[in-house]
């Protein structure tokens, strides 16, 4: 008998129940996220070339670039999250492709702007096995494109979790209850959260339209907790300058909010 190969994390964690999951993090948010980005960088600047929605998840944010007039594609690994984005109300005719950001399926320098929008990078490992992700957006960038990283502030993920003990969260939403259990693991400089998705008492159909079977759902998110120093030393071995930095949707300064919004511009190709 031969083992099976482990199965990502993230093929579990971008699942059906995903957008419930998450259903905080709306199209409000979407809107505040994208109307900030272009006080920071142009989406476009001269090139007038596309905007790829990096883990482009169900499609809020693609539904913004459209409603915005920006030419638009997404990728993202989940057929569930793709098919919903497809299924949006409204005008919104966008190619969507599946696909893993290691391996883009897109010609050298076809995007002006790549968008890795909250948090949707640094999912294969501690930081620096996230070199090669790197590598891929920039190859896709044009010279003097973007690349736009929506990030938490991995100071503040530190100083909640640095220590090392567990932070456990029990709640119940729509027909799931749900159980998350956060800390930081040093030696693999990532955060790691279990989830443990069962149906409510008596919702067990409801619950298996979100892909939440009588077994459950259990999987580990592991991402990456970086610096900021070590960011941008590995996009200025790709070729890319930060150029424009945020600490939230509102326009905080580093430090002053939750997340990290910062902006690389391609000056070159790395071999050259």
């Amino acid at each position: 008998m031969t083992d099976q190969p482990e199965v990502p994390w993230y093929q579990d964690a971008f699942g059906a129940h995903y957008p419930l999951l998450y259903q905080h993090r709306d199209e409000d948010e979407a809107r505040r996220c994208l109307e900030l980005l272009p006080q920071l960088a142009p989406l476009n600047g001269d090139l007038d070339g596309p905007v790829l929605d990096l883990g482009c998840g169900d499609g809020r944010h693609l539904q913004w670039l459209t409603a915005a007039g920006f030419s638009a594609f997404g990728l993202d690994l989940s057929a569930h999250l793709l098919a919903l984005a497809a299924s949006r109300p409204g005008p919104m005719v966008v190619p969507l492709v599946q696909g893993d950001m290691r391996s883009l399926p897109f010609k050298q320098g076809t995007f002006d702007t790549v968008l890795s929008l909250f948090t949707a990078f640094g999912y294969f490992g501690p930081p620096a096995a996230n070199a090669g992700a790197m590598a891929e957006i920039t190859r896709v960038l044009r010279k003097g494109g973007h690349w736009f990283l929506d990030y938490f502030d991995g100071d503040q993920v530190l100083a909640e979790l640095g220590d090392g003990r567990q932070h456990t969260r029990e709640r119940e939403l729509a027909c799931l209850q749900i159980r998350e259990v956060r800390r930081y693991h040093a030696d693999r400089r990532q955060v790691v959260k279990a989830v443990e998705l069962k149906a409510m008492p008596g919702r067990e159909a409801e619950a298996e339209t979100h892909g939440i079977g009588k077994a459950g759902l259990h999987y580990t998110e592991q991402v990456a907790v970086f610096t900021l120093l070590e960011l941008d030393d590995m996009a200025e071995q790709q070729g890319l300058t930060r150029v424009a930095a945020k600490g939230g949707y509102e326009g905080q300064q580093l430090g002053e909010g939750t997340r990290w919004l910062l902006v690389y511009r391609k000056e070159h190709d790395p071999a050259t």
